[in-house]
């Protein structure tokens, strides 16, 4: 899986804001609002266009508002993302091998772009209500950009607590990232969000 199709999903928290609309929107305004820090662990999924299972991971996600997070992926194997503002750290264990990034570039015209925006989704994406199922309040987000490299998104509430969101490409793939704990606004260190190079590790890339 593209590594930055992979962090689109946790980057549409990290700046996004919405007008008042429909129910689920409105659960969704009430769960960013006054959102500062977020800590989480998830199940992440990746289905073919068949709906057959390709991938699945596990792990834990810190998220600082604006701009700053660490995903962590612990299992079937080790990888971190570390975004500390200014750039993107991703180290692959097994690989001994670290990609930097300065974030405005490695994010493009993905959801991530609200990583520094304040806009409203509305601007970038067209929104719809697709109501409940499957316990869940439902929106569909569609890119306005036609360089998308995704088909849309959707996002699932579950009260005023987001539990899921789902990226489908334009192979069909679904990536799913279900949060099996969300909390809110809990202390998380600062050094969270500092990534420096293990010795001996190749580095790809030059920091900004």
């Amino acid at each position: 899986m593209c590594k930055l199709v992979r962090l689109s999903l946790i980057l549409l928290l990290l700046g996004s804001t919405t007008a008042h609309a429909g129910e689920g929107q409105q659960r969704l305004d009430r769960f960013l609002q006054g959102l500062q820090t977020m800590q989480a662990d998830f199940i992440q999924t990746l289905t073919n266009a068949r709906g057959e299972l390709m991938e699945e991971s596990r792990g834990n996600l810190w998220i600082s508002r604006p701009g700053k997070f660490r995903l962590h992926y612990t299992n079937p194997y080790e990888q971190l993302y570390v975004a500390d503002g200014r750039n993107i750290w991703m180290y692959d264990r097994d690989l001994e091998q670290v990609t930097v990034k300065p974030q405005d570039d490695a994010l493009g015209s993905t959801p991530a772009l609200f990583l520094s925006s304040d806009a409203p989704l509305e601007e970038n994406f067209t929104v719809e209500e697709e109501g409940a199922h499957e316990g869940f309040q439902w929106l569909l987000l569609k890119p306005r950009a036609a360089d998308s490299n995704f088909d849309y998104v959707r996002l699932a509430m579950e009260g005023d607590v987001l539990r899921a969101m789902e990226m489908v490409d334009g192979f069909g793939q679904t990536t799913r990232l279900y949060l099996e704990t969300v909390t809110r606004n809990a202390g998380v260190e600062s050094e969270r969000f500092v990534f420096q190079p293990p010795p001996g590790v190749d580095v790809i890339g030059e920091a900004q």
